[in-house]
């Protein structure tokens, strides 16, 4: 859009002039250098004009009029504060006078001309006034303009800010017990991110970014990565998965210069287990009750967005929980942060102060020694921490199963049937327990339940599909290289299935005056297995099953049909 021109009318004079003769010859000289004239013979005419009419650009006045003196019509004039605001004016007087001109000084009065003096020169005169004025006039223009943009500016960032911070970030991170996050942005805008949030399987998933740069840039470079977080894990999607789809998608929507630092942990309390994967950020730490380093799990992964599908590798690091300690990571604005010596906080420095600080005000503690440390009321850097602590989470864990526990009839929801068959590929490409829990919720069981639901539907549904229609070992996965092989054979042999391979879920919610209960049943069209065998085996072979975590969470657990119908009974 093309910007208007400073003025597009020409400039309005005032000239106030007693002799007749004189204003005729000014104003036409004035006219041919572009001014729009308009006269006055005295102060009572020039004071009703100024009244009338829009403000003049420019005066020019006689010292000796009819009624009175020239400054003094100057003096009935409100003038602006600001002097770069005010009207330009030229005073005309017969003789020198240094009383006048100190008056004219005092009255802000731009110049004074004695006469006789040629028209010409007050032209010159007017024509120097009238650069300074458009000058002027451009400089409070172009102040106005940048004022709007800037505050434009302000309120586009403002609104950025609550959109991210108040919507994005606080809807999608989940209230965790025993977990603390500390975030503090170097600006507006903070590149580092702290996301909890609850799976239905009973997991629960941290994410700890720190995308490349700072300010807006970076913000908006976590958006992709908080929207793939809050729907896979709301739909129960495993870890390495998680990861993958996080960097596909920035791989895609990312400039090739752009990437983004992070760790993804998943606690799953139900199965005791520790999942860590880690690409670019610092080591996340694996703490005692005493604050000291058991285990520590650097970076093995190339930072989300580099990599593309195929080189991109998912793979996770797992460690037993127990119900001590706790896991901490930072990013690298805690430890890369200097004094005014040059010197960085350091990793060092780092887990000493990890023993030093009380559990119950970890987060404050380290804040308050790196700002003792640096010396500076602003960090560098964006900074970010979190420190989960293991007994706290298992304790209002396993709580919030108890308070779910036999209180099922008092939800008031009445009786129902559900049922669903998938058959051939369709088993590999539908996410069974996630169909199931969306359609308990909007039955409108409450979480704590859906999540028991949903850990034996996802057991019990792999089991079948696994080890039922797929032939797969458990044993497979007890290394890293079996681990790999077991998904690899699980999608080959996915591909090969038929309509004739049949899984069928089926979900009854049965209410009687004692109890209500619901009752899971996940059939298949496959091989069978001897239910009482299969429970003398090793325990590690029974975990690969799953089948006694489901006889964990579930009230009552049968198998019939020589092994194909599961049946789990949840109260």
């Amino acid at each position: 859009m093309k910007s208007p021109s400073v003025r597009e009318v020409a400039y309005r004079l005032l000239l106030v002039e007693a002799d007749t003769e004189l204003s005729q010859a000014l104003a036409q000289v004035l006219s041919e250098q572009g001014w729009q004239v308009t006269c006055a013979c005295n102060r009572a005419e020039a004071l009703k004009i100024l009244g009338d009419a829009p403000r003049f650009d420019l005066l020019l006045v006689a010292q000796e009029l009819p009624d009175g003196e020239g400054v003094q019509l100057v003096e009935n004039l409100v003038l602006p504060p600001e002097p770069e605001q005010r009207t330009p004016i030229l005073l005309l007087a017969e003789r020198e006078d240094p009383q006048l001109l100190k008056r004219c000084f005092d009255l802000g009065i731009n110049d004074y001309l004695v006469k006789p003096i040629s028209p010409l020169l007050i032209g010159l005169k007017a024509r120097d006034l009238t650069n300074k004025l458009r000058l002027a006039d451009r400089v409070i223009q172009q102040k106005q303009e940048l004022e709007k943009l800037l505050d434009a500016s302000n309120r586009e960032a403002e609104m950025a800010s609550y959109v991210f911070y108040n919507n994005l970030l606080d809807h999608v991170s989940d209230t965790i017990h025993g977990f603390n996050r500390y975030i503090n942005a170097s600006s507006d805008f903070c590149g580092d991110l702290v996301l909890s949030k609850n799976s239905p399987s009973g997991s629960t998933f941290i994410l700890h970014a720190d995308a490349m740069g700072h300010g807006l840039s970076a913000t908006m470079t976590l958006l992709p990565l908080v929207d793939v977080f809050h729907s896979m894990v709301s739909k129960g999607y495993a870890l390495p998965m998680i990861v993958r789809e996080m960097n596909r998608k920035l791989h895609f929507r990312l400039p090739p210069d752009r990437f983004v630092a992070a760790s993804v942990v998943e606690l799953d309390v139900l199965h005791e287990q520790v999942s860590i994967w880690n690409g670019g950020m610092p080591p996340v730490y694996y703490l005692d009750s005493e604050g000291r380093v058991i285990n520590s799990y650097p970076s093995n992964h190339m930072a989300l967005g580099i990599l593309d599908n195929l080189s991109f590798e998912s793979n996770v690091e797992r460690f037993h929980l127990v119900g001590e300690g706790g896991l901490f990571g930072c990013s690298d604005g805690l430890t890369d942060q200097v004094n005014a010596q040059g010197k960085s906080y350091g990793n060092q420095r780092l887990l000493k102060s990890l023993e030093d600080a009380p559990r119950h005000s970890l987060m404050g503690t380290l804040v308050a020694d790196l700002k003792e440390f640096s010396g500076v009321p602003y960090f560098d850097d964006d900074l970010s921490l979190f420190y989960v602590y293991f007994p706290e989470l298992i304790y209002f864990q396993d709580q919030k199963y108890q308070l779910q526990g036999n209180q099922a009839h008092k939800l008031g929801i009445a009786p129902f049937i559900w049922e669903l068959t998938l058959s051939g590929q369709q088993m590999g490409e539908q996410e069974i327990p996630a169909l199931c829990n969306d359609y308990l919720q909007d039955m409108g069981f409450p979480q704590p339940f859906c999540q028991r639901a949903f850990t034996v539907i996802s057991e019990l549904s792999s089991n079948a599909i696994e080890h039922g229609l797929l032939k797969l070992k458990s044993s497979l996965k007890e290394d890293p290289e079996g681990f790999a092989e077991y998904y690899v054979l699980r999608e080959q042999r996915l591909r090969k299935l038929t309509h004739e391979d049949q899984l069928r879920v089926r979900l009854q919610w049965q209410v009687t005056a004692e109890r209500s209960r619901l009752f899971i049943e996940i059939e298949q069209s496959g091989e069978g297995f001897d239910f009482n065998q299969v429970m003398q085996q090793p325990r590690e072979e029974l975990a690969g099953r799953g089948l006694l975590l489901i006889r964990k969470l579930s009230t009552e657990l049968m198998f019939k049909k020589q092994g194909r119908l599961a049946v789990a009974t949840l109260e």
